[in-house]
């Protein structure tokens, strides 16, 4: 019996000694690297076909080695073991000249998980500067100034134009029908001043060689006047149909006038008297425009702004 039981831990030692007696191999895949660059590292083992094995994966160390990727392949297994192989590919970060490295495979025997480390395997970090070209290597400074093309900050820009539109937008809400107001009153002052400057120019020189033409040009500039201040198609009435809406005896007979004159022709001393008579004419219309514009209400304002741009 205890014989029996002697060649059992024999033969018990004896596959663990066959299991465990195979040894990782690992090699590099070539003879020299560049830092940073990655290169490839070829890791094998051959055991008996009885015995699970585990390689190591992306999170064992490495050191001075990353992996990067790993490279399983399926296990071949023959009359002689079964062969576990895999490629890791690898990058190093260090400045030795000369690295090495082994890494563990652990066999599983019984209960127990054994770590095998393959034979240490060394490559060679290629320099691509050599340290006496250090001292014959002269550096040019360059201090030329680059000007960068300026980016537009769109979000910057929209947050801007948000901003712009809520504050004029509230602006319209409390004030806008004053705005409305005062810009109708200012455009009424800009075109009564260049009604002025055109009538007095035309009305300069009546008697010269062309007063008949002047006169005739004048009464036209002021009928076009007073159709926009009057909202009243005054350009197409008659002398008869001009005085039926403004009953202005003055006006009547400064009218007859000026047409004696432009149709036939009988000059009259009082004929720059007519014409004064008619630019007071439109100056009192434009006063009384103006006052019922100040004191109108914000319904009856926006009926006249409607109502003046039509006319333009």
């Amino acid at each position: 019996m205890q014989r029996l039981l002697s060649l059992l831990l024999f033969s018990f030692f004896c596959c663990f000694l066959e299991a465990t007696a195979q040894q990782p191999q690992g090699r590099f895949l070539t003879d020299s690297i560049e830092v940073g660059k990655p290169f490839q590292y070829a890791l094998s083992f051959r055991h008996s076909s009885q015995v699970d094995v585990f390689f190591p994966d992306t999170s064992t160390d490495f050191q001075p080695f990353q992996v990067i990727k790993l490279e399983y392949f399926p296990t071949e297994t023959t009359s002689s073991g079964s062969l576990d192989s895999a490629i890791y590919t690898l990058v190093t970060f260090d400045l030795n000249k000369t690295q090495t490295l082994e890494v563990p495979v652990w066999a599983l025997t019984g209960r127990d998980c054994t770590a095998v480390y393959s034979q240490m395997d060394s490559i060679r970090l290629r320099e691509l500067i050599s340290p006496e070209a250090l001292d014959t290597l002269h550096l040019q400074t360059d201090t030329q100034i680059v000007p960068l093309r300026r980016q537009p900050n769109f979000p910057f820009m929209l947050l801007v134009s948000l901003l712009i539109l809520m504050i004029g937008t509230g602006i319209y809400l409390l004030f806008g029908e004053s705005i409305t107001k005062q810009w109708e009153l200012f455009l009424m002052f800009r075109r009564n001043q260049e009604f002025v400057k055109n009538f007095a120019r035309l009305t300069r020189d009546v008697s010269g060689v062309k007063g008949i033409d002047n006169v005739e040009k004048a009464v036209i500039l002021w009928k076009k006047y007073l159709q926009r201040l009057e909202r009243k198609p005054y350009a197409t009435y008659t002398t008869k149909e001009i005085t039926d809406n403004l009953s202005n005896n003055q006006l009547a007979e400064a009218l007859k006038s000026i047409d004696s004159l432009i149709y036939g022709g009988l000059a009259s001393f009082n004929t720059a008297d007519s014409l004064n008579i008619l630019r007071e004419v439109a100056l009192q219309s434009y006063r009384h425009r103006r006052i019922e514009i100040a004191q109108a209400t914000p319904a009856s304002s926006r009926t006249y702004q409607k109502s003046s741009q039509n006319d333009r």
